[in-house]
């Protein structure tokens, strides 16, 4: 009596990616098709391991990382820009939007493993300009939701266990109040459309050193020529003799002269 030895193939990797097709009855466009989405399940695999591990770092992270000069927010925003700016630089240049908003959705998943960011916005005229701006600058990760007054987001921000984001390009002078009613709180980023100048902020209890390199918000009297140094000035809004500005002017820290309330890069 014989006997035969029965060895069962395994199943290439065309067949992994369209099982249901038989391989000799595949022509070169699909077999080709079917070697470039193998190629991507491969790098898919590759980014889970990499995300997952980011991950795990980011919890450590979250347990180490606190404020030297009391209690603030854990948002580094300094830290964010310079992360961000080097990979943008080391991206292909038409892949910089793609990176950036994948960046950020990486990032805030991060944070969520540190205690989910919760994020107020208010904004009268424009709420969901100013909502969308939230949601791509914070990310998928984060719990953003409307409120019905500039005084409830800041006071909110205040306790320091989120931040908030409000609208300027309307008649609330909420900006007037920053450094008088909330002088813990400071301007870490601005939001507006194509590049724009901001049409709404985000504010929270940021460490001052962590505020990202830039151009400063500053609220003064007057209008928005400028200080007499050679800054460049922009002017954002204006209520009743006070001007809420950006420039160019360096070493400007909150509550400085000038009326400093922050920076947005």
């Amino acid at each position: 009596m014989s006997s035969s030895n029965t060895t069962t193939a395994k199943p290439s990797h065309i067949q992994q990616v369209w099982p249901e097709m038989n391989p000799a009855e595949m022509t070169p466009e699909q077999t080709a098709l079917a070697e470039l989405r193998r190629e991507i399940d491969l790098i898919d695999d590759q980014l889970l391991e990499l995300f997952e591990r980011r991950l795990a770092i980011a919890a450590t992270v979250g347990k180490a990382k606190d404020a030297p000069h009391g209690p603030h927010t854990k948002l580094r925003p300094d830290r964010e820009q310079t992360v961000l700016g080097r990979m943008t630089s080391q991206c292909e240049p038409q892949n910089a939007e793609a990176v950036s908003g994948l960046w950020r959705e990486i990032v805030g998943w991060g944070l969520a493993r540190q205690g989910q960011l919760q994020v107020q916005v208010w904004s009268p005229n424009e709420p969901t300009r100013a909502f969308d701006g939230a949601r791509q600058r914070f990310g998928m990760a984060a719990d953003i939701r409307m409120v019905r007054t500039a005084q409830e987001a800041l006071a909110f921000a205040a306790e320091g266990k989120g931040v908030a984001v409000l609208a300027i390009n309307n008649d609330d002078d909420w900006w007037t109040g920053l450094r008088r009613d909330w002088s813990g709180l400071s301007v870490f980023d601005g939001f507006g459309t194509g590049g724009g100048q901001p049409t709404a902020l985000a504010v929270g209890k940021i460490d001052p050193p962590a505020l990202p390199k830039g151009r400063r918000v500053v609220v003064s009297a007057g209008g928005d020529a400028g200080d007499g140094g050679g800054a460049r000035r922009w002017g954002l809004s204006t209520h009743h003799g006070w001007t809420l500005a950006l420039t160019d002017a360096e070493h400007l820290s909150p509550g400085d002269a000038e009326g400093c309330v922050g920076a947005i890069g």
